[in-house]
């Protein structure tokens, strides 16, 4: 009978702590999604910006049109060219707000992160390109 208690409270304790454990992963779920979305919007010709618009919040769609989306589509292919490589780096959540990162490769830039920041109804408020420079060091090195 001990050991029958026992081994229901054990599960009882695993299965409570599971559910606790696992709060946010449908919001990181979201914001991988929209974040992919706009990745793939700036890099290729196949999302219009009103898919892209429908989860981007009203200020940012303020100065963020479908003009400066083009103009964006086109300053990426300029600055970096192709994508070659985008891969999901970080989720940092703040009070209302969600900060995700993706590392990217282009042809003609090595990293680039692009970070976006969601509001806690999973609409894009923020976005930037950072380009990352490797030092001249770290370089050498590498090719040795």
């Amino acid at each position: 009978m001990k050991k029958t208690v026992l081994i229901f409270v054990a599960v009882m304790m695993m299965a409570f702590s599971s559910v606790c454990m696992a709060a946010d992963g449908g919001d990181l779920n979201k914001d991988q999604k929209v974040a992919e979305i706009f990745i793939s919007g700036i890099t290729t010709e196949k999302v219009p910006y009103d898919k892209l618009g429908a989860n981007i919040d009203n200020g940012l769609k303020k100065n963020f049109d479908a003009k400066a989306y083009d103009a964006l589509k086109n300053e990426v292919k300029t600055k970096f060219g192709d994508l070659k490589e985008s891969k999901f780096y970080s989720f940092e959540r703040y009070n209302n707000q969600d900060k995700v990162t993706y590392l990217t490769s282009f042809s003609q830039e090595n990293v680039v992160a692009i970070v976006f920041v969601f509001d806690k109804n999973n609409k894009l408020l923020e976005f930037g390109l950072l380009p990352i420079q490797q030092n001249q060091q770290s370089q050498e090195s590498a090719q040795q």
